[in-house]
């Protein structure tokens, strides 16, 4: 592995991405412009953008399709082959959006620039940081004979809505893999450092009961009442583990409720949503016990019967806090920012999950508002892009350089 980056290289590479600024905000428009919302997806428009960009560059790349116009594509720099000498670092970045929804100043697929800031859909959530990795994906390749290790940049499909067409079908059924990963799908400005995510468990429950006409309920089983007792019980439910030094305590959110037809019947199914996300330490199956417990509970005081599905199980994940991806981004962190980002666990997930369940070294570090993925006239600063770039461009020297 090289050396930490020199005074030298920090000043050329400093130098080399404020003059690709303008460079970066014309990719996070031409990838904003392409409407890729999920659903129902469609990348293989943005990735056109990124297809030509390589090409501009000759740099190799890839493109993995598991779904029609689902498409992942993946940038190849430096060494070759691979060996267990040589270091791989992987970024990557995912172009589905979620749905642009209502109320924007201006059409969301057409981005525009703003006071210092890129508006339009995934501009913060992950477009932006796209381009700023395509930034220094240039970099690298025109540094590409300094280069000892191998770098992937790869854009991603599906990330939106569990990865299954996206970084889990590269990762089990395409041979990707890497030594160091680096997600940018972390807001918080370039703060934090994402070392370790809850688990987060989607559950079903469908109340059963029997349907009767409204004026005679007691000739019926309300599945909705009994969904509301259990509910009550469900609330109160009790982690095994409440506390960790990185992250707030376990949720529990009631995200959705179904059921009934008319007012004069008494409905005979209900089903509810709930996204639960618990603690490194605990575990899916207690927690699907204890509801179990819980719903066996209820149907012994009344005439109720319950049944549980899991929709999506992602356990927790953590690497140390002394790893070296944490060391390099905290260095150049302090060196172009002037603070050095914490180590701190995510409620939410993010595709390091998938990475550090096969073995690999993985972060989250980006720029970009908490509060603007998702919102509506979603933006970035186009500073912290390009801050952001410089960043990366020395992480990927120090792993990577001869």
């Amino acid at each position: 592995m090289g050396k930490y980056a020199s005074n030298n290289s920090i000043n050329y590479v400093k130098e080399y991405m404020q003059n690709e600024e303008n460079k970066i905000v014309e990719l996070a428009v031409k990838l904003i412009n392409k409407k890729t919302e999920n659903p129902p997806g469609n990348e293989a428009l943005a990735v056109e953008v990124i297809e030509d960009f390589f090409k501009s560059l000759q740099i190799p790349y890839t493109i993995f399709e598991k779904v029609k116009h689902r498409a992942n594509i993946i940038g190849y720099i430096g060494r070759k082959e691979i060996t267990s000498s040589i270091p791989t670092l992987l970024v990557a970045c995912h172009l589905d959006v979620v749905p642009a929804g209502d109320d924007w100043k201006r059409d969301p697929f057409e981005a525009w620039i703003e006071n210092g800031r890129i508006y339009g859909r995934g501009a913060s959530d992950n477009k932006g940081q796209m381009a700023a990795m395509m930034a220094v994906a240039r970099f690298l390749k025109e540094n590409e004979s300094k280069l000892k290790g191998r770098f992937l940049l790869i854009g991603v499909a599906d990330e939106e809505r569990g990865s299954a067409l996206g970084l889990e079908y590269l990762l089990n059924e395409c041979g990707i893999s890497a030594d160091f990963a680096i997600i940018p799908d972390v807001a918080h400005n370039m703060q934090i450092i994402d070392v370790t995510e809850k688990g987060t468990l989607f559950l079903e429950i469908v109340s059963h009961g029997k349907q009767a006409h409204g004026s005679r309920p007691e000739m019926g089983i309300n599945a909705i009442w009994n969904m509301i007792i259990l509910l009550d019980r469900i609330k109160q439910l009790k982690f095994r583990q409440t506390s960790h030094p990185l992250h707030s305590p376990p949720t529990l959110n009631l995200g959705s409720i179904h059921s009934g037809t008319a007012p004069n019947i008494v409905p005979a199914l209900c089903k509810v949503q709930l996204d639960i996300r618990y603690l490194p330490g605990d575990s899916s199956d207690t927690v699907v016990n204890d509801i179990k417990n819980i719903m066996k509970e209820v149907e012994a005081l009344c005439p109720a019967r319950f049944d549980v599905k899991i929709i999506s199980d992602q356990p927790p994940t953590a690497v140390p806090t002394d790893n070296l991806l944490v060391e390099l981004i905290s260095k150049h962190a302090q060196s172009i920012l002037g603070t050095r980002p914490q180590p701190k666990g995510l409620s939410g997930a993010t595709v390091t999950k998938q990475l550090i369940q096969k073995g690999i070294i993985a972060v989250g570090f980006g720029p970009g508002d908490v509060a603007e993925a998702h919102a509506t006239n979603e933006s970035i600063d186009i500073k912290e892009l390009v801050d952001f770039a410089k960043i990366m461009a020395l992480i990927s020297l120090d792993i990577l350089a001869q």
